[in-house]
């Protein structure tokens, strides 16, 4: 009896080891490399500075509000805004900015780290299809040549580069043009988005598309989101309207960082203070399914904060509203299986029984109430857009893993504390008589 108590103490304590890690890890980051095992790990924290995207509101940044401007005698279709989003989205290629339609003539776009909304609009709001020109301004190529475009760096230089994936007729017609293009006096592709040059890189011989084509620039070296920008154009395709924002079309504002940093560093505070209160209350309720519930609470804050990190999700100020829900939906769970393990102790049951019963009769309970919030966090991820997006996505990820630990965790915990032989009926049901150890 005494060596398994003890191997119930040493397994409680390794679980409550590597809760404790988890839980490091997320706040603090951890940096391993351990070279002879293979083991490379490299784990921001959420202390850390820019390991969490944050969102417009949290960072700061520019909104701007494009019109939606038809071309003579057409007119805006579901359809074409939808397109024009989606290569609105492409040329933007940042997953913390958000970009969607709020009327059938508007589009609005929101990106963090911008503080100048003419930067924005003149970088991301030009009309057209991309198109390769000579010195002369004689278009010799189009975007319809080419399959993929990225941004990447020369091996040679060492520098960035836009390398082209061409289609067999590409292939052939790039290397016509940049053969003419080397043996003109000024060396100079122009690349343009409709009537605007937004590129002009040297080209000293012909580029053979079969060998992979390499486009760079000294304006490349000196801002790499250039190089980054022309292979988005490249990627995005026609966009089929004019986006405009002046003093007559559309609108631009911008959200100030330190606002940003300030609504934050309080929302942050008021969710760990209530976190806190939280294991507090439970723990003077429960006793020692309180203390079990608030280890797994524990636990559920860090793996949220590794998913967040882990999966680059854009954390918005509706985004942690949804992470603070989650919690109470995991302390709720946690109220219902230990409201259940009380009434099993009520009935006379001794405490090993009890707590195998009670999270038996709430596992029903705790799924039905968490599937129909994950039902209604699927529909704002795929249905909304922008902030309402950020909510869903963290909301989502929050009941997923508050049934993870409300339930699984809290009940491998209860198993090993009962396990070393903590089966005193009022540690589990205080001030309620009845109940065998």
């Amino acid at each position: 009896m005494k060596r398994s108590r003890t191997l119930y103490v040493v397994r409680t304590a390794l679980l409550l080891l590597c809760i404790t890690l988890v839980v490091f890890m997320a706040v603090f980051g951890v940096k391993v490399k351990i070279g002879w095992l293979g083991i490379d790990i490299d784990q921001k924290g959420f202390v850390e500075k820019d390991s969490v995207a944050l969102g417009l509101d949290l960072a700061g940044g520019t909104s701007v509000v494009f019109e939606v401007i038809p071309k003579p005698g057409t007119e805006i279709t579901s359809e074409g805004l939808e397109d024009t989003v989606n290569i609105l989205t492409k040329r933007v290629n940042n997953p913390e900015a958000s970009i969607y339609s709020i009327s059938d003539t508007e589009i609005q776009l929101d990106i963090p780290g911008y503080d100048n909304p003419d930067e924005v609009i003149d970088r991301y709001g030009k009309s057209g299809e991309l198109n390769f020109r000579d010195s002369s301004g004689n278009i010799k190529m189009t975007s319809t040549a080419i399959k993929e475009a990225y941004a990447s760096i020369n091996p040679e230089t060492n520098e960035p580069v836009v390398s082209l994936v061409l289609t067999s007729e590409g292939k052939k017609q790039f290397k016509k043009v940049t053969g003419e293009i080397a043996a003109s006096s000024d060396k100079t592709l122009s690349i343009y988005v409709g009537d605007e040059l937004i590129s002009s890189p040297s080209v000293k011989e012909a580029i053979d598309g079969e060998m992979g084509v390499i486009i760079q620039s000294e304006s490349f070296v000196s801002d790499p989101t250039e190089c980054e920008d022309l292979a988005s154009y490249i990627n995005a395709g026609v966009m089929e309207y004019e986006l405009k924002c002046d003093e007559d079309h559309g609108s631009k504002s911008v959200v100030s960082a330190s606002l940003g940093e300030e609504a934050l560093s309080t929302s942050v505070t008021a969710a760990l203070i209530g976190l806190i209160l939280v294991m507090i209350f439970m723990i003077i309720i429960y006793r020692i399914p309180g203390v079990i519930a608030s280890i797994s609470l524990a636990a559920y804050t860090g793996i949220v904060i590794l998913c967040i990190i882990g999966f680059d999700v854009t954390l918005t100020l509706p985004g942690i509203a949804g992470i603070i829900l989650s919690i109470g939906m995991a302390v709720d769970a946690n109220v219902i299986i230990f409201e259940r393990i009380k009434e099993e102790i009520r009935d006379g049951r001794a405490v090993k029984p009890a707590t195998e019963s009670g999270f038996k009769r709430a596992l029903s309970a705790i799924i039905d109430s968490n599937v129909t919030t994950a039902i209604a966090a699927a529909v704002l991820i795929f249905v909304g857009e922008g902030m309402v997006k950020g909510f869903g996505i963290t909301l989502l990820i929050g009941v997923v893993i508050s049934v993870l630990t409300a339930y699984f965790l809290s009940k491998t915990l209860l198993r090993l504390f009962t396990g070393m032989g903590i089966l005193k009926p009022s540690l589990y049901c205080p001030n309620v008589k009845g109940g065998n150890e």
